[in-house]
């Protein structure tokens, strides 16, 4: 009897339980949402040689304007590739482009990163320094956030029409209150301008904030590569390294996050090579500003092996 009164008392909460919402399952986790193990500390003297790659070739041939950055998403083996003349394009790793748009708003976009937790793409645009926060299936624009121009009280990214926020790239971090941190690259042709650095800077953008009134984005930090015309940048997660590529010096770099250098690779292949991505394969694609996506095979092993070989060329 006792049994059946509990029962009874119990069945109201238990009702409401049931008819209670599902809770949705969490999102998939990624490759890239796995936490990394601690890198490996970049050598006394890092390694140099000339870049060595299998060319596979240019893999877009619709003539997509100008593109200006490149990042492969994981979640959906695709890539997206924007244009500075304010345009973005979907396309898988052949090149056969999937689906494009152009924002109705004019943006010089130079840069595109991926944030794996959620999926959502951020959009770099120069002139105007501002991070564009952009949904993936519908290519519209959700947010907009500025990039400060001063660090320590220090002017650091001059105003000015042809240089500026070149690259972009997310680091994730589950222990971080947004999720992770974004790397940026500011453009400058001189490494003496002290108002103007040829430097990547990292900054906290206010993903998580609900509401009006977001708090400012913030530099945390910044370094200088002591190389010009940075113009691209790839976070990859699994090793727990940048990549950042200057185009008119047709160098790639290796660094830790805070730019202590492993190696460093000339004679990139490309023209005009202002984005770099890697894909799970170890295949790397250059978006080329003057017209095209070149993908080719990175050949690292054998340049790991052969860091002093003077007569290597680049396919």
């Amino acid at each position: 009897m006792r049994c059946l009164a509990a029962a009874l008392i119990l069945w109201p909460a238990l009702s409401a339980l049931a008819d209670a919402p599902a809770v949705p399952p969490p999102p998939p986790t990624t490759q890239a949402d796995v936490p990394t193990t601690q890198p490996d500390p970049p050598p006394e003297r890092p390694q140099v040689a000339p870049f060595r790659c299998r060319m596979i070739g240019n893999i877009e041939k619709t003539g997509f304007p100008e593109p200006s950055g490149i990042v492969f998403h994981p979640r959906r083996k695709t890539l997206f590739v924007i244009s500075d003349e304010s345009g973005i394009c979907e396309m898988n790793t052949d090149g056969r482009i999937l689906r494009r748009r152009e924002f109705p708003t004019r943006y010089d976009c130079e840069g595109v990163t991926v944030n794996p937790a959620t999926g959502l793409l951020y959009l770099a645009a120069e002139g105007k320094e501002q991070i564009l926060e952009v949904d993936p299936d519908k290519l519209d624009i959700l947010r907009v956030w500025q990039i400060p121009r001063t660090y320590k009280g220090e002017l650091v990214m001059r105003e000015n029409a042809s240089t500026g926020i070149e690259a972009i790239t997310f680091v994730p971090d589950a222990k971080h209150p947004q999720g992770g941190t974004f790397l940026v690259a500011n453009q400058s042709f001189s490494l003496t301008q002290k108002d103007d650095r040829s430097a990547v800077f990292r900054l906290e953008v206010p993903l998580r904030h609900k509401g009006p009134n977001p708090p400012a984005v913030k530099i945390l930090n910044m370094f200088e590569p002591g190389v010009t015309d940075l113009a691209g940048l790839h976070w990859d997660a699994k090793r727990g390294r940048l990549y950042i590529l200057s185009d008119s010096n047709h160098i790639l770099m290796e660094s830790t996050i805070d730019g202590r250098l492993y190696a460093r690779w000339t004679q990139v292949p490309g023209k005009d090579t202002e984005g770099v991505t890697i894909d799970p394969d170890g295949n790397l694609y250059f978006a080329q500003d003057c017209g095209g996506v070149i993908k080719v095979k990175w050949l690292r092993e054998e340049a790991s092996r052969d860091e002093s070989t003077k007569d290597v060329k680049t396919p």
